[in-house]
């Protein structure tokens, strides 16, 4: 049995994942209120109106950007199996592939994106589409390893979310502000603290005040 969530969507055409691709590089350089499309059109090799045909606007760019996050997590959650072995193991390597692996322009988008949201109801959208994702994903990957005993069968899942989730910000926002950051160690550091909380963040004992 899988800890799978929701099947990926769509997966972009080579052209498009092409576009986001070099979305992603202005972006990280110049923000997304400095950038053209223009400029994205340049980085991608093609022309501005050749760009237009697969993406009308910034937003849309965006709005691809966050989606293919979503379904790519979406698809790595879907690979997680008990059966594979130990639950929190495949974590940590799902983690290091996003937290680690992934280039230093992804926290600076994840940063620029955050941003928006608290103040552009679309774009919060999106954020709380990939929570969600998350969330679903996070939530099943638990409950199997509480199942195969991993994790405490008492742990408090709602605060447990929500120390990872708060953990997992810090780490993007620090690795998108500091330029010396190492993801690597800041990594480790974050996983064993993840495993530790495991062991504390527990449910009241019935009768417990």
């Amino acid at each position: 049995m899988t800890t799978a969530t929701a099947a990926p969507e769509r997966v972009p055409s080579e052209r498009q994942t092409r576009i986001l691709d070099a979305a992603e590089s202005v972006f990280a350089r110049a923000g997304f209120h400095a950038a053209t499309m223009q400029d994205v059109a340049a980085e991608a090799g093609m022309s501005p109106g050749n760009l237009y045909r697969y993406f009308a606007s910034k937003d849309a760019i965006i709005a691809g950007m966050a989606e293919r996050d979503r379904s790519l997590i979406a698809a790595d959650f879907a690979e997680l199996d008990p059966a594979k072995g130990s639950v929190l193991d495949q974590l940590e390597a799902l983690g290091r592939r996003h937290l680690v692996e992934e280039p230093r322009e992804k926290s600076i988008i994840a940063l620029q994106i955050w941003a928006e949201a608290a103040r552009n109801p679309v774009m919060a959208q999106m954020c709380a589409a990939i929570d969600g994702t998350l969330v679903g994903g996070l939530a099943l990957a638990i409950a199997g390893a509480k199942a195969n005993g991993e994790l405490p069968a008492n742990l408090d899942d709602a605060r447990f979310l929500q120390a990872v989730f708060m953990m997992a910000d810090g780490f993007f926002c620090r690795r998108a502000t500091d330029p010396q950051f190492d993801p690597a160690m800041a990594a480790e550091t974050l996983f064993k603290a993840m495993r530790g909380l495991a062991q504390v963040l527990l449910q009241p004992e019935a009768g417990s005040v």
